[in-house]
């Protein structure tokens, strides 16, 4: 099993964070290996996600693009959302978001993968932990960047 947890602060409300975070249709804004999300029953997408809900990330790493599909396992407004691979996906894979109000217009978001990589994967566990560790501090150097949109004056993105 891999384990993988970083956290960011981010100078945004929980709220924010939570709304931008947990739109599966912003993955590809702010995680670098997302390139397009599908999800199930919601042409165009939009909206909030709910348990049970199912999505699909088109995916480029390790020099490969592929499809992964996901189901939300979790979803409390403002404090949770979580989603695993289901059956099809590469490599049994959960992630976990946790947020924490640090003030009123502060967050700590907190993103988990647990993973269980088997075959060639299993092999090179300890170089794939330091690859997700290093993707996963990129993505929320970015995430950050974009929520709190301070560079040359810009706005932040939330789209919802």
């Amino acid at each position: 099993m891999i384990g993988v947890e970083e956290s960011v602060r981010i100078n945004r409300p929980v709220e924010e964070v939570f709304s931008f975070t947990s739109k599966v249709e912003n993955f590809p804004k702010w995680a670098a290996t997302v390139v397009e999300v599908h999800r199930e029953g919601a042409p165009g997408g939009g909206g909030s996600v709910r348990e049970g809900e199912r999505f699909t990330l088109v995916q480029q790493a390790l020099g490969r693009r592929f499809e992964a599909p996901f189901e939300v396992i979790a979803y409390e407004p403002d404090r949770r959302y979580a989603h695993r691979g289901t059956e099809g996906h590469p490599v049994p894979v959960t992630m976990i978001f946790t947020y924490e109000p640090l003030s009123s217009d502060g967050t700590r978001f907190t993103p988990r993968i647990e993973a269980e990589p088997g075959g060639f994967f299993g092999l090179v566990g300890p170089v794939l932990k330091r690859v997700i560790r290093r993707q996963m501090r990129s993505n929320l150097e970015r995430l950050k960047e974009l929520l709190e949109g301070r560079e040359q004056g810009r706005e932040p993105v939330l789209e919802e």
